[in-house]
């Protein structure tokens, strides 16, 4: 079993012991999924990647790519800390989605930002901004994650 398979094994194992039937774990057309009931916090796997991604916006992870242990510190940091989401909005349509995760310092990470090639250019722009407070606190999580991110 290659590496980015079985961190995803060992998270998904630690995510279903803190966070119970909240985890859903699925498999279509050969890649492994695992989803956060009422959170838009996902994992994805295939045969060569690690996917983090928080709704639209995500981030492949790889050996090959040499950062598969920014993705494991990614996936964690997307749990224990608040979530900002901001919505570029004209007229109707959200046309620009940007995340960052806000560490306790107030540091500001950007992890992606989505945006769409149609939408009504013409109208005002209105900017939403929604925070995710963490989900699971950081110490509760510590040496299971120095764990996972020492394994090889």
């Amino acid at each position: 079993m290659e590496r980015h398979h079985r961190i995803f094994n060992q998270i998904t194992e630690l995510l279903q012991k803190k966070l119970g039937e909240r985890i859903k774990v699925y498999e279509e057309n050969g890649s492994q999924y695992l989803e956060l009931t009422d959170s838009p916090f996902w994992l994805m796997i295939d045969k060569s990647e690690f996917t983090v991604g928080y709704g639209l916006n995500h981030t492949h992870f790889s050996e090959s790519y040499n950062n598969l242990e920014d993705g494991i510190i990614q996936a964690f940091d997307l749990l224990t800390n608040t979530i900002k989401t901001t919505e570029y909005i004209k007229g109707k349509t959200v046309y620009k989605v940007t995340t960052e995760i806000e560490f306790p310092n107030s540091q500001l990470i950007n992890i992606g930002t989505s945006a769409f090639l149609v939408y009504p250019f013409w109208k005002k722009t209105k900017i939403k901004n929604s925070l995710s407070e963490k989900i699971i606190e950081k110490k509760e999580i510590e040496e299971d994650v120095h764990f996972i991110l020492n394994e090889r």
